[in-house]
């Protein structure tokens, strides 16, 4: 799986541009947040036209502000660029692919 690493400086234009993904916000040394980039491999190998991003919540603040995410592992997806729902916590392959089919 390719991710795609955003950043303060370029979260937004991504953000406006994407016909549909999602966006893991992480950090580096959080269990939870490796166990969800394991879960969103194994979804993108099914859901190759779903793209997949990330950003490092520590390092990137600012989107993290303007995207409301408090705590992480926090999954945002997006269509059309617009973010259509949130979640924090983790999830399974399945949870996660039922979860963006109803967004």
């Amino acid at each position: 799986m390719e991710m795609t690493h955003l950043t303060d400086k370029n979260y937004d234009s991504h953000l406006s541009s994407m016909k549909g993904g999602i966006i893991l916000f992480h950090k580096k040394l959080c269990p939870h947040c490796l166990n969800m980039t394991k879960v969103l491999e194994k979804f993108s190998a099914k859901e190759k036209q779903v793209l997949v991003m990330s950003i490092d919540s520590e390092e990137n603040p600012q989107a993290m502000s303007a995207i409301d995410i408090e705590r992480v592992p926090a999954l945002v997806i997006v269509k059309n660029g617009n973010v259509v729902d949130k979640k924090i916590g983790l999830m399974n392959p399945r949870e996660l692919s039922s979860w963006y089919g109803s967004c």
